[in-house]
């Protein structure tokens, strides 16, 4: 699908109102399953995507640059996301994460990068970290935005998400390590207690 989102805000800016739908035919997708990896609620995230949609509906005049719709519409979805992550305190499935992350946007394709136990480590060590680094590491490895879109998104400096993404990185590295040694030892205590 052709992103000719800034083409379809002109128009909508313009009163064509049948435009919008065309948008949300666009991100809709997307908008959902980002919801939902940051909440962990089916429900949740249909509603953020919902109210980031009529946000941006109502709001749309105030988009100076239509080129900018999509990092200006995932910044109203992942506070909003944020925001009721708060309130929920839930965190992101293992096993769901490729399941909704298998779309055309995505260049990950999990067997070609990983095997299940593999995939299921790293998903358990993204949902190890705080909020605002899983955010980052969504964004950028699951939706493939650039540094500098994050930094728009999320309202912070293009240095901040580089530092972020390499915090993230650094914690994920140590938690799938801590992981691979400790199943070391539980094989290595399973031959003793055999023995």
């Amino acid at each position: 699908m052709v992103d000719n989102s800034a083409e379809l805000v002109t128009r909508l800016q313009k009163g064509d109102t049948s435009s919008f739908e065309e948008l949300f035919n666009l991100y809709k997708d997307r908008a959902v399953r980002t919801a939902y990896l940051i909440t962990n609620n089916r429900s949740l995230a249909d509603d953020i995507a919902q109210e980031a949609f009529i946000q941006c509906y109502f709001k749309i005049m105030t988009l100076r640059d239509p080129e900018s719709f999509k990092t200006w519409f995932f910044r109203t979805l992942t506070r909003l996301a944020w925001k009721m992550s708060a309130k929920e305190k839930t965190a992101v499935p293992v096993e769901n994460i490729f399941e909704f992350g298998k779309t055309e946007h995505t260049n990950l394709v999990e067997g070609e990068i990983m095997d299940k136990e593999e995939s299921r480590q790293l998903m358990e060590a993204v949902k190890q970290l705080d909020i605002k680094q899983k955010t980052t590491v969504l964004l950028y490895y699951y939706n493939n935005f650039s540094v500098s879109e994050i930094a728009k998104i999320m309202g912070c400096f293009e240095g901040t998400v580089k530092s972020r993404l390499h915090t993230a990185r650094k914690n994920l590295k140590k938690s799938i390590e801590f992981n691979e040694i400790y199943k070391m030892e539980g094989k290595h205590h399973e031959v003793i207690g055999k023995v």
